[in-house]
């Protein structure tokens, strides 16, 4: 087996109708892999066991992005969690009965040519061509209440967070280096604008695991963001994490880790994130008695020096003066 087929022998089988159930592109992810897990667990309750470990090398998510995606899912109320044994685990349930409500009340059409994340790739090419639109349907449909504008919104912006993924090596050699990296210009900006994505993403996901709620987006916020990958480059989706996760200086905190903060002071913040370090108000404080400590110190040897060094000078020009 060649190294490449290596690295795809072992395909998610992702649900693309659990992205309307509005957990995001990441807890359709996470949700897919649950049901994978579900009918195998041997449990007859359907429970099953993961580890943040195991959910990573499985699906890609790391730490704060699991948090997340189960956040929306317990509250959407399609993902039980409970903690069993001694010492205690952590136990998984996906709770099919709401999951089969969400995904088909209010629906106008039911989905009549089976799963849509089944369906031949090039079945689904030859659909659009010929109607112009998918030829099950929009899955999107199958929440209520949600409008069609509602729902192609999401869409888009369920296919920008993938294009972030799939485009993120680009975006980062093309912010390290246009030339190098070989891009025209064209590729240069997709590749910036899913930079961008990628550091909203991150700053949004930390959010909601700090606040549990969602960070307001606006055209100020975008507007910063682009800022914000401007300055530190591909470096930007980890540094906007970290300020979420690990910043706890009170004026930071007071105003809720808004992104505004973030880019203002957003190189000292790199600085934190890279040397693993997060600067609270108390340890700056402690840093400035340090140093203020340590050149008093030093100005009390010098200055103590200099006494010796005068005492010595005068007792030498007494000695002169007994000899004359």
């Amino acid at each position: 087996m060649s190294t490449i087929a290596t690295y795809l022998d072992r395909p998610i089988a992702f649900q693309r109708a659990f992205v309307a159930l509005g957990a995001g592109i990441t807890g359709a992810l996470l949700l897919s892999q649950a049901v994978y897990w579900s009918r195998r667990s041997g449990d007859d309750t359907g429970w099953f066991f993961k580890t943040q470990v195991d959910w990573e090398e499985e699906t890609g998510l790391r730490r704060a992005e699991q948090e997340t995606a189960r956040k929306r899912l317990l509250t959407l109320g399609v993902m039980e969690e409970d903690r069993k044994g001694i010492p205690a685990k952590l136990y998984f349930r996906v709770n099919f009965e709401k999951l089969e409500q969400l995904l088909t009340s209010g629906s106008a059409s039911k989905q009549d040519c089976g799963n849509p994340a089944n369906k031949d790739a090039e079945n689904q090419q030859t659909g659009s061509r010929e109607s112009g639109a998918p030829d099950c349907g929009n899955p999107a449909n199958r929440i209520a209440g949600k409008s069609q504008t509602k729902l192609r919104k999401t869409t888009t912006e369920t296919t920008a967070e993938t294009t972030a993924d799939i485009s993120s090596t680009t975006a980062l050699a093309a912010v390290a280096g246009a030339s190098e990296a070989g891009l025209d210009a064209e590729e240069r900006k997709e590749a910036f604008a899913a930079l961008c994505r990628q550091t909203w993403e991150a700053y949004a996901n930390a959010y909601f695991v700090r606040y549990e709620t969602e960070a307001v987006r606006n055209a100020k916020g975008n507007a910063t963001v682009v800022n914000l990958v401007k300055r530190l480059g591909a470096e930007a989706p980890e540094v906007a994490r970290f300020f979420v996760e690990r910043v706890s200086e009170a004026f930071v905190v007071r105003r809720c880790h808004g992104i505004g903060d973030l880019l203002a002071q957003c190189e000292a913040y790199r600085t934190q994130w890279a040397s693993g370090m997060a600067v609270t108000a108390e340890g700056a404080r402690q840093t400035d008695r340090t140093a203020s400590n340590a050149n008093t110190a030093q100005g009390a040897a010098e200055k103590a020096m200099a006494i010796v060094a005068a005492r010595r000078a005068a007792a030498v020009q007494q000695g002169a003066d007994h000899a004359e």
